[in-house]
């Protein structure tokens, strides 16, 4: 049975106005940005260099935060994005730097790096170095606090509160010991 030119263009715009009205339903899905320490380089704690009393005067922890939008129809705003560096310190972890990283735009499906160093400020470096050249690990939290708002079409969403934290093991290298992007959850 054959079908008229009429009933042809009829069959064709219902599916052109479907799947429209598919993508525009998708566009209002609002999910938060994946987290992830990509990289930590903590310099004073590196026990293979050879001025190891020089390297230990060097305070900075060096780092590669990692925002990835999953979101293929909605790019992202962000006001400020606070950091938190602490340190395991016995049975509590003690602050020992932050750091803001300025409001951005996040297109679509895009993945942000923001790499940078931060001063630390009342890191028990000793504790610290002792930890790492008897083998252990220290450990290091970073905590993450941001607003975050989807952009859907030519308007912004209400603002979302982004707080996720995760731990990250630091070996004698003065590097992070997983070799691999830690998620903040």
């Amino acid at each position: 049975m054959c079908m008229s030119e009429e009933a042809k263009l009829l069959c064709r715009w219902l599916i052109a106005i479907t799947i429209i009205f598919i993508c525009f339903c998708l566009s209002f899905q609002n999910h938060k940005p994946k987290c992830y320490i990509a990289d930590l380089y903590v310099p004073a704690l590196n026990t293979y260099t050879k001025y190891s009393n020089n390297t230990r005067a060097n305070t900075f922890i060096f780092f590669d935060l990692k925002l990835e939008n999953v979101m293929p129809f909605n790019g992202l705003r962000y006001d400020n994005v606070n950091l938190t560096f602490s340190y395991n310190y016995g049975a509590h972890f003690l602050p020992i730097a932050h750091y803001t990283v300025h409001g951005f735009y996040q297109g679509m499906a895009k993945t942000a790096h923001k790499r940078d160093v931060t001063n630390t400020h009342g890191f028990p470096w000793v504790d610290a170095f002792d930890t790492v050249s008897n083998g252990s690990m220290a450990v290091f939290r970073v905590e993450l606090s941001a607003k975050v708002r989807s952009k859907q079409y030519f308007w912004y969403a209400t603002k979302h509160r982004l707080t996720v934290q995760g731990d990250m093991e630091v070996g004698s290298s003065g590097l992070g010991e997983h070799h691999r992007a830690i998620r903040l959850k």
